[in-house]
């Protein structure tokens, strides 16, 4: 029996299974739970050196495999159709299988990460886990032999057509369980594939197929497209940070606000993109550097024909230039989340300086219809007072000037009026009459027109024209500009005007107003 840790914690794995076994197997009609490939031993037998693509139906096809002699290693195989779908296999299949060939139940949590899911959580892939339990074929206490297991991501292109704004690029996964028996020299392979990889085997006559190469090409297979992923994403993210720019927020007063959030939502996308790199490039790491460690170690323990000790050192060298590739993405998923920091701070600076400019804006607006509504009942109230004053101001002086002449008081306390008193009446009121025909007309025959600065094009100038007083500046300032067209010394180049100087003005008083 192999040895079990008293750390598996059956009871929770059996729960756990229970709880998935829905979304997680399903046997498709036609097809085998297992497929096998099987590596024999040339020295006994004169046939092809393997086995591909053997079908495995059923618990008794499992057991004849298990005791099969003959077998150098095993590599079975599980497909899935698509990513986040149920594994080609029932429960039952699997089960007999991982307790015929006493499977760790570490290898569980392998399993856990395929299946049938709405979204995928980065955080439940385990890390390459080994184990080395006591070998049931031999007598010896110290005999044992290693079993390790780890999941694989890789990164493909969608064979579809995909939306506009998604992403081109599929990640998904490969699980694979590996046991060694150093003793009789044989190995039982189990890969669980999304979109079923192809192993390179040799054919008749070559040399025996190393099952240390079998995980080269699975690691190779691994580490293909991340780099075109990588590229992809610099690329998208590059595109965001020249959209993403001072075009998207209109600051103009006069125009409303247009903030683009979808480039914003864009580089959200982008940012989880890269987050998910952090994860998952760490977890491929560690499985590379779990599978070399496993090979050093079955190369130093065993003793090995120079082919197979000179293939092996070939091995763990690839398996070096391997770890440097993933060492080398991890520094750039890094540039590659900094570059979305700072894009994606850019944005949010971007937003808020649009939303507080438009609340300043509008508190400014608030600010300026309050002042000018106040000001224009103070204009109303002065214009009253003024209009009052013009009624009373003649009758108050004819008042004051005759004052001491038709209202006398006399000795016995007597106040006695002039018998020429109706001449205050005949002077106050026909003044007052004229004052306000005086203030009538001159309101009346000014006009009030707008002005506009040719250095200004936005800013309108209210002036006032065609009083009396302008009139006579005006022939004024003609009689002036055409005399001094007459002297030598006068400059040939023409005059610049302004808009308005042909608007003679009273007053150096203006209104200005923004033009629409």
């Amino acid at each position: 029996m192999t040895f079990f840790s008293s750390l598996d914690d059956m009871r929770t794995i059996r729960m756990k299974v229970d709880q998935k076994a829905h979304d997680l197997f399903k046997e498709k009609p036609g097809q085998a739970p297992l497929t096998v490939t099987r590596i024999l031993n040339p020295q006994e037998t004169n046939a092809t050196p393997f086995e591909k693509d053997i079908k495995v139906l059923n618990l008794s096809d499992i057991k004849r495999l298990r005791n099969e002699s003959k077998d150098v290693s095993q590599i079975f195989t599980i497909n899935q159709d698509r990513s986040w779908t149920t594994l080609n296999t029932s429960r039952e299949v699997f089960e007999s299988f991982m307790s015929t060939y006493e499977i760790m139940p570490p290898f569980w949590r392998c399993v856990f990460t395929f299946g049938r899911k709405s979204e995928e959580n980065e955080f439940e892939f385990p890390r390459f886990g080994q184990r080395r339990s006591r070998n049931p074929k031999s007598n010896s206490v110290i005999q044992d032999q290693p079993e390790f297991s780890y999941v694989l991501r890789r990164v493909e292109l969608k064979n579809r057509e995909v939306a506009e704004g998604d992403s081109p690029w599929s990640i998904r996964q490969t699980g694979v369980y590996h046991r060694l028996e150093p003793k009789t020299n044989a190995c039982e392979t189990l890969q669980q594939e999304q979109n079923k990889t192809s192993l390179q085997t040799t054919s008749a006559g070559e040399a025996l197929l190393s099952v240390w190469n079998t995980h080269r090409v699975l690691l190779a297979d691994s580490l293909r497209g991340w780099m075109d992923y990588m590229s992809y994403l610099e690329q998208r993210l590059k595109h965001q940070a020249t959209t993403v720019g001072v075009d998207k927020v209109n600051l103009s007063p006069l125009t409303d606000f247009k903030i683009d959030f979808e480039d914003r939502q864009e580089l959200k996308i982008i940012e989880d993109y890269v987050l998910d790199l952090q994860v998952i490039l760490p977890g491929i790491l560690d499985s590379i550097t779990g599978v070399r460690d496993q090979c050093r170690a079955h190369l130093l323990s065993s003793d090995h024909r120079d082919e197979e000790r000179h293939e092996m050192g070939a091995i763990l060298g690839e398996l070096n230039e391997y770890i440097g590739e993933v060492t080398m993405h991890i520094e750039r998923a890094k540039n590659l989340k900094d570059k979305a920091k700072a894009t994606a701070q850019l944005a949010r600076q971007q937003i808020n300086v649009s939303i507080h400019g438009k609340h300043a804006l509008r508190i400014s607006f608030l600010n300026a219809n309050i002042t000018q509504e106040r000001s224009t009942k103070d204009a109303a109230a002065v214009k009253i007072l003024t209009v009052i004053t013009l009624i009373y101001l003649p009758t108050t002086i004819v008042a004051n000037f005759f004052s001491t002449q038709f209202v006398q008081t006399g000795s016995d306390g007597q106040m006695r009026v002039s018998n020429k008193v109706w001449l205050l009446a005949a002077i106050s009121v026909p003044m007052t009459f004229f004052t306000i025909l005086l203030w009538w007309g001159w309101v009346h025959f000014t006009k009030v027109e707008p002005t506009v600065d040719p250095d200004q094009p936005g800013i309108v100038t209210l002036q006032r024209a065609h009083s009396f007083r302008s009139i006579v500046s005006a022939k004024k300032k003609q009689k002036d500009l055409e005399s001094g067209l007459s002297f030598p010394t006068q400059s040939s180049r023409t005059p610049t005007f302004r808009h308005a100087a042909n608007v003679p003005t009273w007053s150096s008083d203006a209104t200005t107003v923004k033009a629409e």
